[in-house]
């Protein structure tokens, strides 16, 4: 909006992390060549910590984005994970084929690789953020591997970067086998006041500007309220860059600076008290499970209270799938099977079934996506892979191609230790290899919107919707219910903690990947994607 009225080519202050935008204080130089130091081929680990918003991921991803061609970089943004999922992470960054999700099978697939992609005179880094959510068991594989040597130096070396208490985690005495392998560490401070004026005038150089825009005393109020943290640095800076626009103004005073501040309720949250929400997490999870399941009514497939549309039936009753075979499916089409009627496998056929799994029925040629938006039923598509299918987590409608002639459409149902689909009122029980051959990775699941959705929720709005996610967030990362119905600054920190947790972009903008697995959350009896392996 302001972008033209300041001659500017981009946004400067997105929260975003953009390497292009990197500012490189005396603290950040310093970080990067201790990170350089800890790439040099003989140490195993190097660690990068910090509070919230001092440039952590900014830094890591400047230093991916200037690696030699000859490395192999897995970059894992969502480290909330067991030991298996964290192999099986690694192992599908680098591209490594493998036939089981075992522990064993998965070190030994990932421990070939390392060593036949050093004998290529190839490097291979894998580069975890957020790694303070990192389970003993995960760093344990990590540290395991790292053991693996050659001749002349690691194959595998390992970059943590993490909030301010992983380093107290790797001080705890389980941890003291890993700790001394970590041959470079740094641990980022805020800016000063010089440098966080020096920060803003670099972003607005690199986006175009070629004089000054702040005036000094809006610098020294900014410094003053972010404490030279740089997310909080961006946003202040890119509301009052809006509200000199608003003022026909080419200068940012104090006076709007302080006008912003007051706007938008802004003041430094306390960043060791947001480090401590993933501890408040966990114990507000296993709170709302045991209550859930003392509370939640006994409802079959997953019946809920809303009426049915229109030009569904009044009968909500969804009978259990018939599993057709126990036979597991393995390589071969569907030929094994002539009795499944695959006339009825089209995508409103499938959507069906699908709206059947949420405890409506339609008729298949009367599925649509729009029909499910009167009891906030939501579709959402999107051509994606495997790790993104589980992720989302959700069952779905998904399109299987033997060749250009013979496709269908079908169910994914559930995934545990193998893949059960939902086809023409069957379950047909597949192995992984089999759907990854014949998925064409397009996706389409139904998830329940908590309101009608107009558009994302974005700092500054003010509503109800607004209310409903500081709710959910307080009680998901255990903070005291409040009132709020303003996007605040304190709301944008617990949005993008909750992002990077998820494993998505820390944008502070709600949407509806973020209230997805909020969803999930609140409503614990949802229809789920994965179920445990036996």
């Amino acid at each position: 909006m302001y972008q033209e009225f300041f001659s500017l080519k981009m946004k400067p202050f997105s929260i975003s992390p953009d390497p292009s935008f990197l500012f490189l204080s005396e603290r950040h130089k310093e970080a990067i060549a201790h990170l350089q130091h800890g790439l040099q081929g003989y140490g195993g680990f190097a660690l990068l910590t910090g509070e919230v918003g001092t440039g952590k991921t900014t830094i890591c991803r400047s230093l991916v984005k200037n690696m030699s061609d000859d490395t192999d970089i897995a970059f894992i943004l969502n480290p909330a994970l067991n030991e298996v999922e964290l192999l099986t992470t690694i192992c599908d960054s680098f591209n490594i084929q493998y036939q089981k999700d075992n522990l064993r099978s998965l070190f030994n697939e990932l421990s070939s690789w390392m060593i036949d992609n050093h004998l290529k005179n190839r490097h291979a880094i894998v580069l975890i953020d957020e790694a303070q959510h990192l389970s003993f068991a995960a760093l344990e594989q990590l540290r395991l591997l790292t053991n693996i040597e050659t001749n002349d130096k690691k194959p595998l070396q390992v970059i943590l970067i993490g909030q301010t208490e992983l380093q107290e985690k790797l001080k705890q005495d389980e941890f003291r086998q890993l700790a001394q392998r970590i041959t470079a560490r740094y641990h980022l401070l805020s800016l000063t006041q010089q440098e966080s004026n020096l920060y803003i005038q670099h972003r607005l150089n690199v986006a175009g500007s070629i004089h000054a825009i702040f005036d000094k005393s809006a610098l020294q109020e900014i410094f003053k309220k972010c404490n030279g943290t740089p997310r909080l640095t961006n946003i202040l800076c890119d509301r009052s860059l809006l509200a000199a626009y608003t003022q026909d103004s080419h200068i940012v005073t104090l006076k709007m600076v302080q006008q912003v501040i007051k706007e938008v309720h802004f003041s430094h949250t306390n960043t060791q008290k947001l480090s401590l929400i993933s501890h408040w997490r966990l114990i507000t999870l296993v709170i709302l499970s045991v209550f859930s399941l003392l509370q939640a009514p006994k409802i079959a497939h997953y019946m809920y209270a809303d009426s049915l549309f229109s030009s569904f039936s009044d009968n909500t009753s969804v009978e259990q799938p018939n599993a057709l075979s126990s036979e597991l499916l393995n390589k071969q089409w569907f030929d094994a099977y002539p009795q499944l009627d695959l006339s009825q496998s089209r995508y409103e056929n499938a959507l069906s079934n699908l709206y059947s799994i949420w405890g409506y029925q339609a008729k298949s040629k009367q599925a649509t996506c729009q029909q499910g938006r009167s009891v906030l039923l939501t579709c959402y598509t999107r051509k994606i892979n495997l790790e993104k299918l589980k992720q989302l987590n959700y069952p779905g409608v998904v399109r299987l191609e033997k060749d250009s002639e013979n496709a269908l459409y079908a169910v994914v149902y559930q995934i545990a230790d193998n893949y059960q689909l939902l086809i023409d009122g069957h379950l047909i029980t597949v192995t992984e290899t089999w759907f990854k051959t014949y998925w064409s990775g397009d996706f389409t699941l139904l998830w329940k919107a908590p309101f009608p959705l107009k558009g994302a929720i974005k700092f500054g709005q003010k509503g109800k919707e607004v209310a409903w996610l500081a709710n959910q967030l307080n009680k998901e990362q255990g903070w005291p219910s409040e009132n709020k119905t303003r996007f605040d600054l304190r709301l944008l920190e617990q949005v993008s903690a909750f992002q990077r947790e998820q494993g998505l972009m820390d944008d502070g903008i709600v949407g509806p990947r973020t209230l997805m697995p909020l969803m999930q959350l609140a409503a614990p009896n949802s229809p789920r994607l994965l179920q445990e392996a036996n």
